[in-house]
């Protein structure tokens, strides 16, 4: 990772990629990145995971399958997901869902991905579970940390959603991604900005101090 960069990230040989939601041009996007081998791996945190396989297809997946992380044994969730080139993680009710339903095997088989150098694609909720803490209500929560130090949140403005945290944690950043919008992290340090571009960084009080 770069040293001058405010993104630290969990280091891997995939790309890691948070979107601001559904949508079908960040979707292109990510296959066009993804490993040559290794199917697409689909997890639909609520809604008709069929859907979700069905359009990764229609975009020209060249094969796709659904893993459920709810129904699925251990030994089947890490196996189907570790073989993946890349893994697309949607749905959810909120963030603290998402780190719910992921923790254990299923985020082992992610991690294995993308230790391989399959891309993980989180939108929506999924993305903001991966960073370093969630707000659920009132609460500060941690999350996955996949993006260290950072609140991730879908609202443009970010410094405002961030403020229980940079009260707490002044070193913090918060990265803010809209709709529309994806924030890519590389495995030689790359930071890309996807689809609409809206994507706001608000730094802590004692960032650069």
């Amino acid at each position: 990772m770069p040293t001058q960069s405010v993104f630290h990230w969990l280091d891997g040989r995939g790309w890691l990629v948070f979107s601001g939601g559904a949508n079908d041009e960040i979707r292109a996007q990510a296959l066009g990145r993804a490993a040559a081998d290794g199917g697409v791996a689909c997890i639909a945190l609520s809604g008709d995971p069929d859907l979700l396989l069905d359009d990764i297809a229609d975009l020209g997946a060249p094969s796709g399958y659904v893993v459920d992380v709810f129904g699925e044994d251990d030994e089947s969730l890490h196996e189907k997901l570790a073989q993946a080139g890349m893994v697309i993680v949607g749905g959810g009710v909120s963030p603290a869902d998402v780190r719910g339903a992921l923790h254990g095997a299923a985020l082992e088989g992610i991690q294995a991905a993308y230790a391989n150098g399959g891309l993980i694609l989180l939108e929506g909720f999924s993305a903001s579970a991966f960073g370093a803490w969630l707000i659920d209500g009132s609460d500060i929560k941690p999350g996955l940390s996949w993006l260290a130090g950072a609140l991730l949140t879908g609202v443009d403005k970010a410094a405002d959603a961030a403020k229980p945290i940079f009260k707490a944690q002044p070193g913090a950043i918060a990265v803010g991604v809209m709709p529309g919008s994806a924030l890519a992290l590389g495995p030689d340090g790359e930071i890309d900005i996807w689809g609409r571009r809206e994507v706001t960084v608000a730094l802590g009080p004692s960032v650069g101090t």
